[in-house]
């Protein structure tokens, strides 16, 4: 079996070193890549450009044999669709969600807007054409197969973590909480994410201020590619003094020894009826790290496993009696010895979300893919 892989790359996001090594052992091993270059913004003609290259870059390896494509997320799908169609190439679309429905929920795109509608069309049309689709939640799947009569093989594979990553370790997480002045038994909230867009804004520092009014020993550690000002603004708009929170940022190559640090995780996607198709990766870090997650209802199929695998608290939303009516459930887990809540997380998350139980999935879809 061969690969070649395509893609977009955006000049001002290089890669790193870390990332680089990576790829070169790939390259080793057999792996093919062209990169192409990403246009950013919204412009038509910007957007022509990158499918016509797209396309001769797909027709090249057309000619040289390839027969399918795999298209990761719904906006690569929708690429890839206006390569396969004419191509006749067959389509494997992977973390299949609804792009133009999640843009719409966070009030980035207007529902009568172009992008949209042109987004939306395309979602439909390659998911039509598609003979494979995975997605991440049993929502995506009654969707297609019940509302739109799709007739590729669906399989559901929520978005995958590398367990062994995340595996706890508790001289690094010692060590971190050291570096971070916090006492080793101190309650640790713990985010990693953007501030605003598709997710919470200035909602996760008044929710804080909410929870450390039950608990005023409670941290924040936050890790965000949000530069320091922006954040330290929105917790002093909320009245959160700095000293109850840390604001610091990671590589990927890095990350996972602050996700050591903390007691429970935070989801921070507002509600919306596009929300329940998304899959999260942070819920599946979390857990493989051992940390029960905090999540909003209605996001992904997370809410219900919270409640039905006992691994998380879910909100309606992060206002203030949701969030507040939330403390006695986010003090048992907080409450809860650390070892055996950890061991417990882990065990669901590595069943969910762990790279050793998604595999045999992904490889039955390719399997599926290839059988025709």
């Amino acid at each position: 079996m061969r690969f070649h892989v395509v893609t977009f790359e955006d000049p001002r996001h290089p890669l790193t070193d870390a990332q680089k090594a990576l790829v070169a052992q790939w390259q080793k091993q057999g792996l093919e890549w062209t990169a192409l270059t990403w246009h950013p913004g919204m412009s038509l003609v910007r957007k022509f450009r990158d499918v016509l290259s797209g396309l001769v870059a797909v027709a090249w390896l057309r000619m040289k044999g390839y027969r399918h494509i795999a298209a990761l997320g719904s906006v690569a799908g929708s690429f890839a669709y206006f390569c396969a169609l004419p191509l006749r190439m067959r389509l494997f679309l992977y973390q299949y969600e609804p792009h133009s429905e999640v843009s719409r929920d966070a009030g980035a795109w207007d529902e009568k807007s172009l992008q949209f509608r042109l987004a939306r069309f395309f979602e439909r049309r390659s998911a039509e054409y598609a003979h494979v689709i995975a997605s991440g939640t049993r929502f995506m799947g009654e969707r297609l197969k019940q509302d739109w009569g799709v007739r590729a093989e669906f399989f559901r594979v929520p978005t995958v973590v590398n367990e062994d990553k995340f595996h706890y370790d508790a001289d690094v997480a010692a060590k971190m909480r050291a570096d971070l002045g916090l006492q080793p038994g101190q309650p640790v909230l713990f985010y990693t994410g953007k501030f605003g867009g598709l997710y919470y804004d200035i909602e996760i520092a008044r929710a804080f201020a909410w929870l450390r009014e039950y608990d005023p020993q409670l941290h924040l550690l936050i890790v965000t590619p949000n530069d320091d000002v922006f954040v330290h603004a929105l917790f002093a708009r909320a009245g959160v003094d700095k000293a109850h929170y840390s604001v610091c940022h990671s590589s990927y190559d890095e990350i996972e020894r602050f996700y050591f640090v903390g007691d429970l995780g935070l989801i921070t996607i507002p509600p919306g009826p596009g929300q329940k198709f998304r899959s999260s990766i942070k819920v599946g870090e979390y857990l493989c790290a051992g940390m029960p997650f905090l999540t909003p209802t209605g996001v992904s199929e997370d809410y219900l496993h919270a409640i039905e695998k006992g691994v998380g608290v879910v909100v309606e939303d992060f206002d203030e009696p949701s969030i507040r009516g939330a403390w006695p459930e986010i003090k048992r887990y907080l409450d809860m010895d650390r070892s055996a809540r950890r061991a417990h997380c882990r065990e669901f998350g590595i069943a969910y979300r762990g790279f050793s139980s998604l595999n045999p999935v992904f490889r039955a879809a390719i399997d599926a893919l290839r059988a025709k």
